[in-house]
């Protein structure tokens, strides 16, 4: 071949090597890039009912120290003895070397527990020795024993805003169910609607509901339904409308909230909750309701119940209806493990029969509606796990369903301009949303 062809080819060739490498700075899907590897295990289990963390971990194959270290670690952050039946527990596994590296609990719908492996402490490290630290005074690893720590955090969802409705045939759970949507939302709106409609008795065929929510999603799978901004409920001909309201920038940017307490709102500013809330706890039935005359399960005597007994599975948190100062804590003969809670000069509530109180919760602390005050248990009198719950009016027992609950605060007037755009943003919204 002559010079001259030899150079025009070579020419040719850096020409298309050039136009190739263009084409693929152009064209990034076309890079061959190298696969990701996976570095970790994850082995994740929904907590069955009456398991202990122990048991769970030693099915997990988790060594009797590890498993002492991870109680011993995780104590001040959350006590694991009350890990609740249904949530689920995350076991994270190093794939090289197997060893457990970190554990993550739900607590609940807003919280996990997260426990793991202080950084530079291998997995692959021997777990014979028994590990005497706490999460916040871990020791050296270079003694050969693995260090744990643990913190409570918020489940980093991602919030996407939706909206649903449709019109009641049977029942509203069963319209929310049958038109594909979460049976969750159902609760959240009878929640919401509660102290305005019975809906175990109230609702007619033909009712309908407009919800704009919440949804939530975690690493880009749907997890749950959030918070439920604005609704709209028709019962028996008559609106019921609500609205979200925590003080936060609206679209206008106006000014954040003052002095109004985050909740439920009617178009009026009325709040739509009760100084109370309507049970304590979220249960699965009511097993004993209030009465002066009841068979005692215990002593086989007729005999008064002036609470209500809600069932729910063991370790589920039970919160304080209402703002007050704790004036009883801790054993309390029949009642067990209880609290008691004066909310004002004429009310105050009891809750018994608890496996454990909440952190904190103590002769003279002060509680916030909403706030956990301890987890179910059977202790005391009791047969089975649930919370025995009384009202107290004026030193008389009283029957918290037939009680007249005093109306929550409404909008503050600092917060009236704040209020009044959001209503009008999620009013439009509203009216744009389609029945199912």
């Amino acid at each position: 071949m002559s010079p001259d062809k030899s150079q025009k080819l070579l020419i040719l060739v850096a020409v298309v090597l050039a136009a190739f490498w263009f084409f693929l700075i152009q064209n990034p899907a076309f890079l061959i890039k190298p696969a990701k590897v996976e570095k970790e295990i994850v082995v994740k289990k929904t907590i069955p009912a009456g398991a202990t963390f122990d048991q769970l971990a030693k099915e997990a194959g988790v060594a009797t120290n590890t498993t002492a270290a991870i109680l011993e670690s995780a104590k001040d952050a959350y006590d694991l003895a009350k890990i609740v039946s249904g949530r689920e527990l995350a076991l994270v596994y190093d794939k090289i070397s197997g060893g457990l590296k970190r554990l993550v609990y739900q607590i609940d719908s807003e919280k996990e527990l997260i426990i793991e492996r202080a950084q530079g402490d291998s997995p692959s490290e021997p777990l014979s020795e028994p590990v005497r630290q706490t999460h916040d005074k871990p020791l050296d690893s270079a003694q050969g024993e693995p260090v744990w720590q643990a913190r409570v955090l918020l489940i980093p969802y991602e919030i996407k805003q939706s909206e649903a409705g449709g019109i009641i045939a049977s029942s509203l759970f069963e319209t929310i169910q049958s038109a594909g949507l979460d049976i969750r939302l159902a609760l959240a709106l009878a929640e919401m609607f509660a102290w305005q409609i019975d809906f175990a008795a109230d609702i007619r065929e033909g009712d309908s509901f407009k919800v704009i929510y919440e949804q939530r999603f975690l690493n880009d799978e749907y997890a749950m339904p959030g918070k439920i901004l604005a609704a709209e409920f028709i019962n028996d001909k008559k609106i019921f409308r609500g609205f979200y309201f925590d003080g936060g920038q609206t679209k206008a940017g106006l000014p954040t909230r003052v002095s109004t307490k985050a909740g439920y709102y009617d178009e009026n500013g009325n709040s739509l909750q009760k100084v109370f809330l309507k049970s304590p706890l979220q249960y699965k039935y009511i097993s004993s309701g209030f009465t002066y005359a009841r068979l005692n399960p215990i002593t086989k005597e007729i005999s008064p119940h002036r609470g209500i007994d809600y069932a729910a599975n063991a370790g589920t948190p039970a919160v304080s209806v209402g703002d007050g100062t704790v004036i009883q804590a801790g054993w309390n003969g029949y009642y067990g493990i209880s609290a008691t809670i004066r909310h004002n000069e004429t009310y105050k509530t009891v809750y018994g029969h608890f496996a454990s109180l909440a952190k904190g919760i103590k002769i003279g602390a002060k509680v916030k509606q909403g706030q956990v005050i301890g987890y179910v248990g059977s202790t005391g009198q009791a047969t089975g796990p649930h919370l025995h719950y009384e009202m107290h009016k004026f030193n008389q027992y009283a029957n918290p369903f037939n009680v007249e609950i005093p109306p929550g605060e409404p909008i503050s007037e600092a917060d009236r301009l704040s209020f009044e755009k959001i209503k009008s943003e999620y009013l439009e919204e509203l009216t744009r949303t389609a029945s199912i």
